[in-house]
């Protein structure tokens, strides 16, 4: 499919995860088969206000595409603001808004979630119009089925999108109300492909490549969006991609396999942030590519506590099989 100027190679994408997405993670992501990635969330306000934590977030390397970068916000007028000054100083492909995000600071502030609640519809419609007409690259939306349980209204919202002129439309088949609790919904996916000409993708629950079939088979969507699933087991992407392209299923990652992608997740971190910030993120999700394996419970706590690079390598040197 090829979207804009951008052609893409599959129907894996990788979805937006706060604290993880950055250029160095995306970047193996891709190479393990992702069709494209979305960065972490991106705040129109921290733009505004020249934040350089967030204008860092902005950087996107040769080896980074296609990328779509993910900006955030509860106003149009501050939206536009954000986004003209992301795409001025960003090279990505493509411009993603977050009409999703169900954490409370997120939707205190009338973004993410907030722009699905009853009576914003009118709202939402203008600022997508005007963001697309401002955007020189194609535009992406992120959705949920809607606020509450009592209030799914995604059918209707995926429809004013095509109207303003969104290029692709994701849904995380859970409401507001849900945040990630119980099952992921994909019965809406499938009737927005019915009455929507654009690119779909779903997203949630999907954790597998016989998981990401059935989703696409029954919803007749375009894409399947993964999250979650891919930390601390990025070749799920590439598992999934190659089922989908080839019909086979490719083995679970060996515990040597998991400490190579490790590191070169460490290293690519390390490469962008530095050492010290590396070890400090990689705290969180470096213990779950080891999740699961015998003899690992040493290692996942020592993951938990570095301080300097030899403690990684020697985290990693005390797991076996």
């Amino acid at each position: 499919m090829k979207i804009g100027n951008v052609e893409l190679s599959g129907q894996v994408i990788a979805a937006p995860l706060a604290g993880y997405t950055n250029t160095a993670y995306r970047k193996m992501l891709l190479r393990l088969g992702a069709a494209f990635c979305v960065s972490e969330m991106i705040s129109d306000c921290a733009l505004i206000y020249h934040n350089q934590e967030t204008l860092s977030m902005l950087e996107v390397d040769p080896s980074d595409h296609p990328v779509a970068l993910q900006i955030f916000g509860g106003k149009k007028e501050t939206l536009l603001e954000g986004a003209k000054i992301l795409l001025s100083n960003a090279k990505c492909d493509f411009l993603d808004v977050n009409l999703g995000c169900p954490v409370n600071k997120v939707v205190k502030g009338k973004a993410g979630s907030s722009w699905l609640i009853k009576g914003r519809e009118d709202e939402l419609e203008d600022m997508m119009t005007s963001l697309v007409q401002i955007s020189p690259i194609p535009v992406f939306a992120k959705i949920r089925l809607g606020w509450s349980k009592d209030t799914i209204n995604c059918i209707e919202i995926a429809k004013r999108l095509e109207r303003a002129g969104v290029s692709l439309i994701a849904i995380h088949g859970r409401t507001r109300q849900d945040f990630y609790k119980g099952n992921a919904n994909h019965e809406y996916a499938k009737k927005i492909k019915e009455v929507i000409h654009l690119p779909l993708a779903v997203n949630g629950d999907i954790d597998s490549p016989l998981k990401a079939k059935e989703v696409l088979n029954e919803t007749h969507a375009d894409f399947v969006m993964i999250g979650r699933a891919s930390l601390g087991d990025p070749s799920i992407i590439q598992r999934i991609d190659t089922y989908l392209k080839e019909n086979i299923l490719l083995p679970n990652p060996t515990l040597e396999r998991q400490k190579e992608l490790c590191i070169e997740h460490y290293l690519a971190l390390k490469d962008l942030k530095g050492e010290y910030k590396a070890l400090h993120e990689l705290r969180s999700v470096a213990p779950l590519y080891f999740k699961g394996f015998a003899y690992s419970k040493e290692t996942r706590i020592a993951l938990t506590k570095m301080e300097k690079e030899e403690d990684f390598y020697h985290a990693l040197s005390i797991i076996h099989e």
